[in-house]
């Protein structure tokens, strides 16, 4: 394979100085030799795992998550130092989630340095609790939050504290105690419905990539009910002589077909190298930018390496043939098993308090499925809240931040956050001013809407 030296690839060197200087300061937590080998072992899991994936089925912003579940802060990490060190192996995907939060900590740098306890939490993140990264991140951020509303704030030491809460924040009188707890980013069910979706592509990928097809399918009914060989069954003659506009609709399943526009691509082919997994990848093949539907897609395409190594460098220089496939659910079924409670988060975190100090709990949580899912997500949050009963804790709020990042073909993130602020009290003063842990709250649209509830970036 063709292999270019990275000085002939113009690929912008990354300078945004409240990203570099936060992980620079979480590198410092780790000698570099230490560095080094978790950055070997990362590539190299990386590296077997993606030989040994069909071209078509599996988007690194999934898998890189799953072969690196051991040591997620030194995949973070290793994101970060892509995209300030080695941009040419960036995953935008991935690292669209985590720049964001780096960005807030060194935008608030010194005060998130003066939190008490703060480097014993890094620290332990690093190098004893390395899968925890997303817990850990989130309370390092819901610190930085009671800090930016101008409390005096110092992380708990479980392990001396007992039964005790994460994080105490003092101002004036007012003493708080706070309890984080973060959802993981996708439902088993997800992973699982993608799975589904992967095998039942595998079928008719072939006949999909020799006619440049781009399908967008609707199912009605849940995916795990369905045979693999379902699209195969139903589209193997309509594949044959395929014409555009809808082609199934039926209480199964709506299905739409139009053609990959290889013209664009191989336009752009001609003046720009494109990156092997990519949000211009997928935008060229599928014609708009993707989230909140699964997408497949596969290429018969010539490409080559930057620099050295095997791992995330692989770019396209010509591509003769693709397809793409939507694929999104609305069977309720579906919709209600993707949309996690809350409940879980709340009563553990209830069990952490004392009936000393006024109670807060903040719970984080992604939503990657979609508009659909977060409005039963919400229903089923309003109805646990109701049914909480404060009677032997002093739980006065809870505060659900919802996260949402983008990945865009001429930017590094694009990033959103929706707060829900719960009380079982009917007139209380909240006790933060500022809510939103990530979002500056002067760049937050006016509209006052859930950012689900908006049209996407």
């Amino acid at each position: 394979m063709l292999r270019i030296p990275i000085k002939e690839l113009d690929v912008p060197q990354y300078d945004d100085d409240h990203v570099i200087r936060s992980w620079k300061w979480f590198m410092s937590f780790m000698s570099k030799k230490d560095w080094q080998r978790r950055k070997a072992d990362i590539e190299n899991k990386i590296a077997v795992h993606f030989k040994a994936t069909q071209p078509f089925s599996e988007p690194i912003s999934e898998g890189t998550l799953l072969v690196e579940k051991n040591d997620v802060i030194g995949w973070y990490l290793y994101l970060l130092d892509m995209l300030i060190n080695e941009p040419h192996k960036y995953e935008y995907f991935q690292g669209s989630r985590i720049v964001p939060i780096f960005k807030r900590f060194g935008l608030d740098f010194e005060l998130l340095k003066n939190i008490g306890g703060v480097e014993k939490k890094i620290k332990d993140l690093i190098n004893k609790r390395k899968s925890e990264a997303d817990a850990f991140l989130f309370e390092i951020m819901t610190a930085l939050l009671w800090a930016r509303n101008g409390y005096q704030v110092a992380f708990l030491d479980e392990k001396k504290a007992g039964k005790t809460s994460d994080i105490i924040a003092k101002r004036d009188e007012e003493t708080w105690s706070i309890e984080c707890k973060r959802q993981s980013k996708t439902s088993d069910y997800t992973y699982r419905e993608n799975t589904k979706r992967q095998k039942m592509v595998s079928y008719i990928s072939k006949t999909l990539l020799e006619r440049n097809i781009l399908l967008d399918i609707e199912f009605h009914v849940e995916l795990e009910n369905l045979p693999d060989t379902f699209l195969k069954d139903l589209l193997e003659e309509k594949l044959k002589r395929p014409v555009t506009g809808k082609i199934v609709s039926n209480t199964k399943v709506d299905i739409e077909l139009s053609f990959v526009d290889m013209f664009k691509i191989k336009e752009h082919l001609e003046n720009n190298s494109v990156k092997d997994y990519s949000p211009m990848l997928h935008s060229l093949i599928g014609k708009k930018p993707i989230d909140n539907k699964g997408f497949t897609c596969g290429i018969a395409a010539d490409y080559f390496r930057i620099g050295e190594g095997d791992v995330n460098n692989l770019y396209i220089s010509y591509i003769s043939n693709a397809f793409g496939v939507y694929c999104s659910c609305d069977a309720k079924e579906a919709l209600w098993a993707k949309a996690r409670d809350i409940k879980n988060q709340v009563h553990k975190a209830m069990q952490q308090f004392n009936s000393q100090n006024n109670a807060v709990i903040h719970v984080g949580m992604e939503t990657f499925d979609g508009p659909q899912v977060e409005k039963k997500r919400f229903d089923k949050i309003k109805s646990t809240i109701a049914q909480i009963s404060t009677e032997n804790t002093n739980l006065k709020w809870i505060f659900c931040s919802f996260f949402q990042a983008y990945s865009r073909p001429h930017e590094y993130y694009i990033f959103d956050e929706t707060v829900s602020t719960i009380s079982p009290y009917l007139t209380p003063k909240p006790p933060l001013d500022t809510r939103l842990m990530i979002v500056p709250e002067d760049e937050n649209t006016e509209d006052d809407l859930n950012h689900w509830d908006r049209p996407l970036p």
